[in-house]
């Protein structure tokens, strides 16, 4: 029976919520990672393999040729992406790799405008700014220092690019297939990605620990799936420009859950950095045009594995 759509901005913050326990789970492992990306991926196809199933048979929808064309190019994407991102952490430094997580709004805003038409107003902008500046803020914070490798800066560059170029598409393909199915392409595709890299690298993925294979199979669970599923499906009802936004506060966001997990070192920086950051998306989504951004409709249902 359908039901009342959620908030798009409840969904959406569960995710960045969902998304900051990445870092700390990964924090805590000791194999490399894209061994660790391997076995998150395909123990994520599994799961929304399963979940795949149940959801097609409860709604009656099956997925077109075309939604699970929308899946496996948005899964190529994202699996280049995690490649880049891991080896750019390998070739410079952690504050390099993760500042350039904060031009994510910048990539979107211009893919948006292309596919989508969409011209955010100044108000928006200017307190995008204020996110961004912010989550620079928190980065610097815990960082040594950049080690300003051109290659790794590079590498960094293109990770940040190719998930902004998987999350316009994602956009895109909610027109075409539900969540859960597209999620289930999307793994897939990426396993795959990921899967000829560690062949060719000559990565050893059976060599991981038990203890590194439960958290590749939490980040599977809670970040993966349920974080993916809780921030794609609102994709269909809110701008495009909206979510980047609201993620610049996961630096922040891990950073404390860092500290409260690991007891790793939180300074004032920090707290001043994720005030800027949250005040920053605060601003933007309550400012007039933000508020445009996220049309929702009297008339959204919310259906299971839609």
């Amino acid at each position: 029976m359908k039901r009342s759509a959620p908030s798009p901005l409840v969904l959406i913050g569960i995710g960045v919520l969902l998304f900051s326990l990445g870092p700390v789970t990964v924090a805590g492992s000791e194999t490399t990672g894209p061994v660790l990306s391997f076995w998150r991926l395909w123990i994520g196809a599994v799961l929304m393999g399963v979940l795949t199933v149940v959801t097609v048979r409860v709604s009656g929808r099956r997925p077109t040729r075309t939604g699970w064309s929308w899946a496996a190019r948005c899964g190529v994407a994202f699996g280049i992406h995690q490649l880049f991102f891991m080896i750019a952490l390998k070739a410079t430094s952690v504050v390099d790799v993760t500042l350039m997580q904060v031009l994510q709004p910048v990539f979107v805003g211009l893919l948006a405008v292309v596919l989508f038409g969409e011209r955010p107003g100044l108000g928006f902008r200017l307190w995008s700014l204020v996110a961004i500046a912010g989550a620079g803020v928190v980065v610097l914070a815990g960082a040594s220092g950049p080690t300003g490798d051109p290659v790794g800066v590079v590498l960094a560059v293109l990770n940040v690019a190719f998930f902004a170029v998987y999350f316009v598409w994602s956009k895109q393909a909610r027109d075409h297939i539900d969540t859960v199915p597209f999620l289930f392409g999307v793994v897939v595709a990426a396993g795959v990605v990921v899967s000829l890299y560690v062949l060719v690298a000559g990565e050893a993925v059976g060599g991981i620990s038990r203890s590194d294979l439960a958290r590749a199979a939490f980040i599977a669970s809670v970040p993966g799936a349920l974080g993916h599923f809780v921030t794609t499906w609102p994709l269909a009802r809110v701008s495009a420009n909206v979510p980047p936004v609201m993620q610049l506060a996961m630096p922040f966001l891990a950073g404390g859950l860092a500290w409260v997990l690991l007891d790793q070192r939180i300074t004032w920086l920090h707290v001043l950095g994720g005030a800027i950051t949250i005040g920053g998306v605060l601003g933007s989504l309550l400012s007039p045009s933000g508020r445009r951004l996220v049309q929702p409709g009297p008339d959204a249902t919310f259906v299971p594995g839609d």
